[in-house]
């Protein structure tokens, strides 16, 4: 049952930075804050243009996701040797506290997207997609993360090749009637983790339309959804902590 509950955790997360990555995308000049590949191939896209204000500003939202995430690692670590085991919900409160000052913010016009005021926002998102694609990679038996989804989808290829190759000994090797291998295959563990990661990336892509639905109505203000979504993880890290296993990682690391 636990196992099944941080299944639904990474989704969830998952589906918080969709929508944050996308409001961000709209509103702050095309700039993403969750997906930092992205952002790299705009780097070098715009050096080789010799653009340099504007390879900065794509440069700019990788440099704070790094010190988001060296933040939320250097929690992990203090909650491991402390034995602190509500971490996850200061990382979350540390989330909330960077997005809710850009949950006040105006979008910004296309004149806009290098002032001072665009780099300040773009900090805060990044810094708190960073924070918590950091804070929990472990979910069930499975290493995600939840600000990203291209990993997930190569882990996806994995266990859906391990699948086929099943269903291939079976029918080719046992000799077994391909009716048999798919009603064996609903039992296949390869095959449920691929659906689920399948799920998973599908939480990314629904978050983003949600993102991009919810500032075409709100604006900014639409970031009050994920902050809320945050403060009920919080909330439910408090009662059954979630970020053990992160910690105990974290502690490993030479």
């Amino acid at each position: 049952m636990r196992s099944r509950a941080q299944i639904y955790i990474a989704g969830y997360l998952t589906w918080i930075a969709g929508f944050v990555d996308a409001a961000g995308f709209v509103a702050l000049g095309q700039i993403y804050t969750a997906n930092m590949s992205g952002n790299s191939v705009a780097i070098g896209i715009q050096a080789w243009d010799q653009n340099w204000l504007e390879t900065l500003r794509r440069a700019w939202p990788v440099a704070v996701y790094v010190v988001g995430l060296l933040c939320s690692r250097i929690l992990l670590e203090i909650g491991g040797r402390e034995k602190v085991r509500r971490v996850a919900a200061i990382a979350f409160g540390i989330e909330i506290a960077a997005l809710l000052p850009v949950s006040f913010a105006h979008s910004i016009l296309h004149s806009q997207t290098q002032s001072a005021l665009v780099f300040g926002l773009i900090a805060l998102l990044s810094f708190a997609m960073g924070v918590q694609n950091a804070a929990l990679t472990h979910f069930s038996n499975m290493t995600l993360h939840t600000g990203f989804v291209t990993g997930t989808l190569v882990k996806m290829a994995e266990q859906f090749t391990k699948f086929l190759t099943w269903s291939y000994d079976q029918v080719r090797r046992e000799h077994r009637p391909i009716r048999d291998v798919l009603r064996r295959s609903v039992a296949e563990r390869d095959l449920s983790i691929s659906v689920l990661l399948g799920l998973i990336w599908t939480a990314y892509v629904v978050g983003a339309f949600c993102g991009a639905a919810g500032h075409s109505f709100a604006g900014l203000k639409c970031l009050f959804i994920p902050i809320a979504a945050l403060f009920i993880l919080a909330l439910y890290d408090l009662w059954q902590p979630i970020a053990v296993t992160d910690e105990n990682e974290q502690l490993q690391v030479p």
